[in-house]
């Protein structure tokens, strides 16, 4: 994404340009990374791709136009081009969206035993442009330009591992099956690997997970199905452990004081402030206010007896 790709205003951008004199980090050659954030209708010019790119919407929506095929994009999307696509992007004029961005490529004489041959390989023969972050891909984005800000002696060392970091990551992600092939137990029950696996998606994702279907794209198998087999395994439905798991971090926020219960509720992707006050009150008999002002008033009390 050079510059003179980009047209209309924006809030900020935090661009650091190396098309004229690329940086090595070992096998990987950064050309651009940076950090845009769009006002309404920003538009990204079509252009063709000289290298990889990824981005990163870390916040609002739009489109991204990939070969002429549009997609919409939203927070928490992952977008991979490759060298001679033809790529866009428009940002939505309500809620424009803020991304990140790396472009790079391979350096010439990487070795096949190099780790991230394979992942080059992946890249040019991949077919979707578009896949959700369910790894945190944001904080090594966040982790260069905070060197890239307070540059000293070890930056280079950091931002390589960083870079490497964010590309095997996007590998990840678009590798659906790269946990599914690591069995810890080979000799157990096919059906307690199965019920594990969506325990571990659960516990893993738990904060990113928008539709509980999403557990049977990942793990390829019928919702029905993992429905079935998890309540007969476990004694309860996948929404009742979810919600639990839900229900057991919104305690533990309420009892560090680190957030209210207006951002707990946001946080763990509650439609409204009333439809988590109503759940947390059906699942413990106090409303989070609640619960909140009980916590404090055994504080004084301890320390009360304390002081005694």
């Amino acid at each position: 994404m050079s510059e003179e790709l980009l047209k209309n205003d924006t809030n900020f951008h935090f661009d650091h340009d190396y098309f004229i004199n690329p940086q090595p980090f070992e096998s990987i050659i950064l050309y651009q990374i940076g950090d845009l954030s769009c006002k309404g209708g920003y538009v990204v010019r079509e252009h063709k791709q000289f290298c990889y790119e990824i981005s990163y919407i870390v916040s609002g929506t739009g489109l991204f136009t990939v070969n002429k095929k549009s997609y919409p994009v939203r927070e928490g999307d992952i977008i991979l081009n490759v060298p001679k696509q033809l790529h866009s992007g428009k940002a939505d004029e309500i809620n424009p969206f803020r991304f990140f961005y790396m472009g790079f490529g391979f350096s010439k004489g990487m070795d096949e035993n190099d780790p991230l041959f394979l992942i080059k390989k992946m890249f040019d023969k991949e077919q979707q442009s578009i896949i959700r972050d369910h790894l945190g891909i944001d904080l090594p984005f966040i982790h260069i330009f905070k060197e890239l800000i307070s540059l000293d002696q070890y930056s280079t060392h950091m931002m390589g591992m960083y870079l490497r970091q964010i590309i095997v990551m996007v590998y990840r992600n678009f590798q659906k099956n790269f946990s599914i092939d690591y069995d810890p137990h080979s000799n157990t029950n096919k059906t307690e690997q199965i019920v594990y696996r969506v325990i571990n998606y659960i516990d893993s994702y738990l904060l990113q997970i928008g539709d509980l279907t999403e557990i049977s794209s990942q793990l390829h198998y019928n919702y029905s199905y993992l429905s079935r087999i998890f309540a007969k395994k476990m004694g309860m439905t996948i929404q009742e452990y979810y919600n639990r798991k839900r229900f057991d971090k919104a305690v533990e926020w309420l009892q560090s004081g680190e957030w209210n219960v207006t951002q707990v509720a946001e946080k763990l992707q509650y439609q409204s402030i009333h439809s988590f006050s109503k759940a947390f009150r059906k699942n413990f008999g106090v409303s989070p206010t609640e619960y909140q002002a009980l916590l404090g008033s055994t504080k004084k009390e301890q320390c009360n007896i304390k002081k005694g």
